[in-house]
């Protein structure tokens, strides 16, 4: 697990591949070295160290004896406390310079300079110019101001081969002095890169954190007896906002005015709260495993560590931090024995438990073992804590299955005692839903049927009164012989004759308008081709119209694109056949002798519109909305003129409406009408 650990932190804390160039005595050679296609450089190795000297690249042109004298290498990255330099260890507080020459034969011009955040103050120069400054450099404890940040800094090389880079360093609010993250080197692209993918990872990390840490808190809300969310909540939280506080130091991105002193203070307070946070939820979890003492021992010593931070002044609490360290180590040992009991004794979830508290535990270790300098990578405990917020994800998800299941079973008996009362509900409720649905449908057809019958009656009564009573005339004026004459008899005769079949015919269109109303009349519908429908009608009416001494033309419009999928609608033709007969013939009714009859089809992406124009005497603006009634009887109504039954357009609408289009009129008086009907397009495949 340390090595999986260790390789997988790889990507937030560089380290040199073999082969890779390494400062040796002060300089760092690239020869060769090509920033856009070799990436950036760590610069690691041996640096130049000057202690207790703050030297300006201008000292360091012209050195003097003593500046020559105090020379020495220094590993970076790396803590000057605990090194000899001139007899001397050194300790965590003070200052002094490094100094790095970078031979660098890439042609590009401009690079960038990563600086990462140092214990606890910096000025930064290349080639003399001071590049970045955080903090305030001091000799003592009171002339320093200890910051953290990280910066990138743009290079111009103006076509020199070496970067003279010069790092002066103070410390003295810090048990540990010095650099211990590495300076990278690279492309502008290479290292924005870098810090823009460096920080992502991190507040992936700490927004998986704050929200885990959260909706555990808020299950302890909505349910007061789950006690271990509330205590890994917490946990969560204190490990994400202590995430903001190393690595890159995001939360000094979003607060720029915090004081190191407080940050710092936060950063430990999370850690001391954090241990007895999880030993706490470790216990919720196998209460008979973990002893109340112990995590009781863990309570105190977090408090008063987390209360000793803020008597003590800077750089004394940080000395608490290896005293913790070694008692979050036998934390860790002891909460790992009771786990593995948990698990030998196979209690709920200890495998998952085994695993993510190992994997934290782990990660805590390379902590320990990274601040401490004793291993070269680390800032991992957050990876770790996230695979182990999963893991504890599975505890609880087992729990609630648990309790599902029992629920489940407890349904189960009840459903098998209730079993029979349920099978006759059931099929009671089955067998009145399918009646209901019957007298629903018959319903609905009765309404429509008496809808029709009323309708029908309604006509029969009122438009075949009238021809019924002349004819009963004619017969009386024959019977009492009125007319003697052989000639006005037959004349009689075919008056009558006439009115039968006029009669017959307006009988028939009212059974069928009736049957249109009632939705009993059979349709035929299939889809077709809108071109094939179009084509259909291309010489249907011409031969008649031009008998009755009238022009025909038929035009279509396509508006569709030209790459577009054929159109297709779905229709039955004999009854659309009608539509159109029923229209055109009522347009020759009211076309003079030598008047032109226009059949236009226009297809869009969305409908075929089909329009009948003529340019006869047109209908009254009043009469428009009434045209397609039945019987609307009215002098210049195109409905009932020269012996018109009245219900041609009657029906048209009713076909049009069957098919899910929609019919309409257009005219104005003594300039023709316009009759036209729309029918949608549709998906053949459906």
């Amino acid at each position: 697990m340390l090595i999986v650990l260790g390789t997988g932190c790889a990507a937030a804390q560089p380290e040199s591949p073999a082969g890779k160039p390494r400062a040796e005595n002060g300089i760092l050679r690239l020869d060769g070295h090509r920033f856009d296609r070799d990436g950036n450089v760590v610069l690691e190795g041996e640096w130049f160290f000057y202690w207790r000297r703050l030297l300006t690249p201008l000292e360091l042109l012209s050195p003097s004896a003593e500046t020559l004298k105090s020379v020495q290498t220094m590993e970076l990255p790396g803590f000057w406390s605990g090194r000899t330099v001139n007899g001397e260890k050194l300790e965590g507080s003070g200052y002094a310079t490094y100094r790095l020459k970078v031979k660098v034969d890439d042609p590009v011009n401009h690079l960038a300079l990563y600086v990462p955040s140092i214990r606890t103050a910096y000025k930064v120069w290349v080639n003399g110019e001071l590049m970045a400054e955080v903090g305030t450099l001091g000799k003592d404890l009171q002339s320093s101001v200890p910051r953290y940040k990280s910066q990138v800094v743009r290079i111009d090389k103006g076509g020199i081969g070496t970067l003279d880079i010069v790092l002066q360093v103070s410390n003295f609010h810090h048990r540990l002095g010095g650099v211990l993250k590495p300076l990278e080197l690279g492309s502008v692209d290479g290292i924005n890169d870098r810090v823009y993918s460096s920080l992502a990872l991190e507040m992936i990390i700490i927004g998986s954190l704050l929200s885990m840490g959260l909706y555990h808190i808020g299950l302890y809300a909505l349910r007061r007896k789950e006690r271990g969310a509330l205590f890994f909540g917490v946990f969560c939280v204190l490990v994400g906002i202590r995430a903001t506080l190393t690595g890159s130091v995001v939360l000094y991105y979003f607060l720029k005015d915090l004081p190191w002193l407080t940050g710092i203070r936060i950063e430990y307070i999370c850690f001391f709260i954090g241990v007895p946070a999880i030993l706490m939820f470790v216990r919720s979890l196998y209460p008979l495993e973990v002893r109340r003492e112990a995590v009781r021992t863990a309570q105190g010593l977090g408090l008063f560590f987390s209360v000793a931070v803020f008597f003590f002044p800077a750089p004394w609490f940080t000395y608490f931090i290896p005293i913790y360290q070694v008692i979050t180590v036998i934390g860790c040992i002891y909460m790992m024995m009771c786990i593995g009991q948990a698990l030998v004794r196979r209690r709920e979830g200890a495998v998952f438990a085994v695993v993510g508290s190992g994997s934290y535990i782990t990660s805590v270790v390379i902590d320990i073992l990274y601040y401490n300098q004793w291993i070269r990578f680390g800032e991992v405990s957050s990876y770790g804590l996230l695979f182990c917020v999963f893991m504890t994800s599975f505890i609880l998800s087992a729990k609630s299955a648990k309790a599902y299941r029992s629920v489940e079973t407890l349904s189960r008996q009840m459903r098998e005692m209730n079993q029979g009362l349920e099978e006759k509900i059931r099929e009671r409720t089955a067998e009145l839903q399918q009646i209901n649905r019957s007298l629903e449908k018959m319903n609905e057809d009765l309404a429509r049927m008496e809808t029709s019958r009323r309708h029908l009656l309604s006509n029969i009564s009122h438009d075949l009164g009238t021809p019924m009573t002349l004819i009963q005339g004619y017969v009386e004026a024959l019977i009492d012989g009125v007319v003697t004459q052989p000639d006005q008899q037959q004349k009689y005769l075919k008056l009558i004759h006439g009115r039968i079949i006029g009669l017959s015919r307006l009988i028939a269109d009212l059974f069928q308008l009736s049957k249109l109303e009632a939705r009993q009349l059979d349709f035929d519908i299939r889809p077709v081709p809108a071109d094939d429908f179009i084509r259909y009608f291309e010489e249907r009416y011409e031969l008649e119209l031009a008998g009755a001494g009238l022009r025909f033309e038929m035009i279509s419009h396509v508006m569709k694109p030209a790459d577009s999928d054929p159109a297709w609608i779905r229709v039955d033709l004999d009854r659309i056949d009608q539509v159109l007969t029923n229209i055109i013939y009522n347009a020759v009714k009211h076309t003079p002798a030598g008047g032109l009859i226009q059949l236009l089809f226009i297809l869009d992406e969305y409908s075929l519109v089909v329009q009948v124009q003529d340019n006869g005497t047109g209908i009254d603006p009043e009469d428009l909305p009434y045209i397609f009634d039945r019987f609307y009887k009215k002098d210049k109504s195109r409905n009932t003129a020269r012996g018109g039954s009245g219900l041609g357009l009657a029906i048209a609408k009713e076909i049009i409406d069957y098919h899910g289009g929609r019919i309409w009129a257009q005219s104005m008086v003594g300039q023709g009408a316009c009759l036209a009907f729309m029918l949608p397009l549709v998906n053949p495949a459906e």
